[in-house]
């Protein structure tokens, strides 16, 4: 073949094959150096009076290749096969169609389970603008994104992942998690509540959270809830010394739950604590979370000098509650 073009990019593009040459023309291309994708998909045919599950092509007449499109034209002008390539435009304006690296990654990943259970459409037998869009969370299509909607003669919701004017693909969600994309996160309604839901989840994922192996789904439920609670509350600014120690409390829990934390949270909690007495329990308790997520082993130390004073009087109704918080956190209250 000839020299690169240095201005050049690979691309995805589409080629058209004539109906049962698709793998002659993959495998011809995969020999010659080709990154190329033809998905696939079993059908129960009937042969000499037997029925048997053949591998055959899931669209017929294409063949996905990731190439230069200057070496995909020379393969196309010396190649005995038939191919040319899918052509997208208004007349006299056709281009060959360029299918995205993120779009192609999630059409590879749905269409290579190769089962009966994906359901392939043409792009003018489904409408995708009915849906609502989503990322998926858990399970074998974690993080694709496509449309979410029922397919006709289908009961339970789909995960459509589609190539506009080529294809698309239907395949059934559950068990994983969804989360809606490209939707605006609106500011609480309901401050109090978001607040207390923030700094609860915020908790779970960062000291009870459920094994991440064996219920993979649960956490990611958490992870998508927590992410849109974070996103209303994290515009408030407190009126009181007190309310901005809540809300940078449980903004910095919820950064550092979802790893996000760029200072600015932790800049935050700071402030907020410094703006509170020294006697005040809520400052004691803005420590203990940063002594425990930034870590600080000395701040840790001296919140454990006062929890060992403690022991020397009868302790308050506060104190109690913040001596099973540090349990929570670390383990085990430190001994006078």
């Amino acid at each position: 073949m000839a020299a690169t073009p240095n201005d050049e990019t690979a691309r995805w593009y589409v080629l058209s094959a004539n109906y049962r040459s698709e793998v002659k023309i993959r495998d011809d291309l995969r020999r010659l150096g080709f990154d190329c994708y033809l998905p696939m998909r079993y059908e129960l045919k009937e042969r000499m009076g037997k029925k048997k599950r053949v591998l055959v092509p899931a669209i017929n007449g294409l063949v996905f290749v990731k190439s230069l499109k200057y070496a995909l034209e020379e393969y196309i002008a010396t190649t005995k096969l038939s191919t040319f390539f899918r052509m997208s435009g208004l007349p006299g304006q056709k281009k060959p169609i360029v299918v995205p690296d993120r779009d192609m990654e999630s059409f590879i990943r749905v269409t290579q389970q190769v089962e009966e259970s994906l359901t392939y459409f043409q792009p003018d037998e489904i409408k995708l603008r009915v849906g609502d869009k989503i990322r998926v969370h858990g399970g074998v299509f974690d993080g694709i994104e496509g449309v979410l909607m029922r397919v006709p003669g289908k009961r339970s919701k789909q995960l459509v992942v589609s190539i506009p004017e080529i294809s698309a693909v239907a395949v059934s969600l559950s068990p994983e998690v969804v989360e809606l994309v490209d939707q605006p996160v609106k500011k609480s309604t309901d401050i109090d509540g978001d607040l207390k839901s923030l700094f609860e989840l915020a908790f779970r994922m960062l000291f009870a959270a459920p094994d991440r192996v064996t219920q993979e789904n649960e956490y990611n439920l958490l992870v998508v809830e927590l992410r849109r609670t974070l996103q209303r509350v994290e515009p408030y600014k407190g009126y009181t010394a007190q309310r901005e120690a809540e809300l940078a409390l449980a903004v910095y829990m919820g950064t550092k739950a979802l790893g996000l934390d760029d200072g600015k949270a932790s800049k935050r909690l700071l402030s907020a604590t410094n703006a509170l007495k020294e006697s005040s329990m809520l400052r004691l308790r803005l420590q203990l979370y940063y002594a425990s997520l930034a870590p600080d082993d000395k701040l840790k130390a001296a919140i454990g000098d006062k929890l060992k004073a403690w022991t020397k009087s009868p302790l308050s109704e506060q104190q109690r509650r913040f001596k099973e918080e540090w349990n929570q956190v670390f383990g085990q209250t430190p001994q006078p």
